[in-house]
């Protein structure tokens, strides 16, 4: 664990504009830093707060979120919003997640100019070439400048933000997600909860979707995909998260649809306890952080080789693959998973992965990250 001679603070600028699965991650990490002995502020839009806020935590309202448009602009905003951030919270340190690589060039600009040591994680990045519309010449060049260490989720991701940002290869560091392990619980009991608030038999089977609702996820799939998986087994798609599809599905899935929004889900644990299958359509992702909660959950997976890119030529034997855009195959992934006899060795294998990916071991790897930061710190010291 991290110790300091004096409480040095951290600031963690959030840079985007809802909160998901990066931001969850990045409280992991700051609550981490805050039970280590740092003083910690969080900077973010008020949209972001109410997740935010309890256990202690320091928030400034200021608006961090990063505006689709012209870059120049945005950046301006950012670098102002930052900027005000570091005036009221004197910070040691500075921890900024990326949930996308140019959605932070203001604030690596009000970082690079304050000179602040910087702990940046990336937790996607697109395929292809294009680079991301807000990495003009200037986030470069402030990128660039910065004071700063930086860390993906994934092998994949950490390649590609090199190529976006023009680093050098080698230069982003590795470390993978990690869950931690479900505590024991009543799985008939879970199981006939689920069923009952799904409006369903006891002996329906269940598919989940856990996650954003966008395209990125495959969500625009999920009505199509629940059809298909209904005529196959019988079965409903529960579906847990929000998103920018959210009303074009509730459109799309009327009641009796076997498509069954829940919305956001707090804690997805009675959800992964009670499903059949998890559903994992994606066409990018950067760590499968829903993978490894269902495979702590001795839950199977059907996933597109896109959502398990992370796991490299492992994935196969981890979940059962399927192209996303080809539905039927999809469907009959997820039905493939409903026979134990055919998903269990994948499930396994899949649970000792999650068991050697720990939440807390994963935060440690983080801390260690913040205390070479302030080691190299010109007038800082850590203990």
């Amino acid at each position: 664990m991290l110790r300091t001679s004096r409480a040095r603070r951290l600031l963690v600028l959030f840079p985007g504009g809802r909160f998901g699965g990066a931001e969850a991650h990045t409280l992991r990490i700051a609550d981490a830093a805050a039970a280590s002995g740092m003083g910690v502020t969080l900077a973010a839009a008020a949209a972001l707060h109410p997740p935010m806020a309890g256990r202690g935590r320091a928030l400034l309202d200021l608006p961090l979120a990063w505006r689709r448009g012209l870059p120049e602009t945005a950046r301006r905003a950012q670098a102002d919003a930052a900027r005000a951030a570091l005036a009221a919270a004197s910070p040691d340190i500075a921890l900024l997640p990326l949930p996308w690589p140019d959605q932070a060039g203001g604030a690596m600009e009000a970082l690079a100019e304050a000179g602040i040591p910087t702990l940046v994680v990336s937790h996607l990045a697109p395929h292809g070439d294009e680079t991301p519309g807000g990495l003009d010449g200037e986030a470069l060049a402030a990128a660039a400048a910065m004071r700063a260490d930086w860390v993906a989720v994934s092998g994949p991701t950490a390649a590609r933000l090199e190529r976006f940002l023009d680093l050098p290869p080698g230069r982003v560091a590795t470390i993978p997600n990690g869950v931690d392990q479900p505590a024991p619980r009543d799985r008939a009991a879970t199981r006939a909860a689920l069923r009952a608030r799904l409006r369903v038999r006891p002996d329906t089977p269940v598919a989940l979707f856990l996650g954003r609702l966008d395209a990125a996820k495959g969500a625009d799939h999920l009505p199509e995909l629940a059809h298909a998986f209904a005529r196959r087994t019988g079965g409903v798609i529960a579906c847990a998260g929000t998103g920018s599809l959210e009303e074009e599905l509730r459109r799309a899935a009327p009641a009796g649809h076997p498509l069954r929004l829940l919305g956001r889900e707090a804690d997805p644990a009675p959800l992964l306890a009670g499903a059949d299958v998890l559903a994992l359509p994606s066409r990018l992702e950067g760590a499968p952080l829903a993978f490894l909660e269902a495979a702590s959950h001795l839950l199977p997976v059907a996933a597109s080789p896109a959502a398990l890119e992370a796991l490299g030529e492992a994935a196969p034997e981890l979940a059962a693959l399927a192209d996303p855009d080809d539905l039927g195959a999809m469907a009959d992934a997820l039905a493939s998973c409903l026979d134990p006899a055919a998903a269990g060795t994948r499930v396994e294998a899949a649970w000792r992965l999650a068991a050697s990916w720990d939440a807390a071991a994963m935060a440690d790897r983080y801390l260690a990250r913040l205390r070479g930061l302030l080691l190299s710190a010109p007038g800082l010291r850590a203990s």
